[in-house]
């Protein structure tokens, strides 16, 4: 499986009325086996309705699909162990935290807020 974006894809994604682009973070936990675990959350600045909600007046939407990331800036870390992806969901990213025992992986952009020591 190829995981690079070809022409064909950008041009598909271009098109799509249903691509959303939306700010988001994410947290990604390795299982194995080539397997990953992930749980994010996104929130749009004015408030307003949330383009992942496609319109919908319902508390959730199943979305069934292919997940587009840019990321801005990526981090890696130990200090998270143990916390479970409950624990994940709820707390508030604590960069320099995640610094303590971790690294700036990427930061393609230079809008990482935090400087690895």
């Amino acid at each position: 499986m190829r995981h690079e974006l070809t022409d064909a894809a950008l041009a598909h994604i271009a098109l799509d009325p249903n691509v959303r682009h939306f700010p988001a973070w994410l947290y990604v936990q390795n299982q194995g086996d080539g397997h990953v675990t992930f749980v994010g959350s996104s929130r749009v600045r004015d408030g307003g309705p949330h383009p992942l909600r496609y319109g919908s007046e319902r508390t959730h939407q199943l979305i069934v699909g292919e997940l587009l990331a840019r990321p801005h800036y990526a981090l890696d870390t130990n200090v998270l162990r143990g916390h479970g992806l409950g624990g994940l969901a709820t707390q508030h990213p604590d960069l320099d935290r995640f610094l303590e025992d971790g690294e700036i992986l990427l930061n393609p952009h230079s809008l990482c807020p935090v400087r690895s020591s």
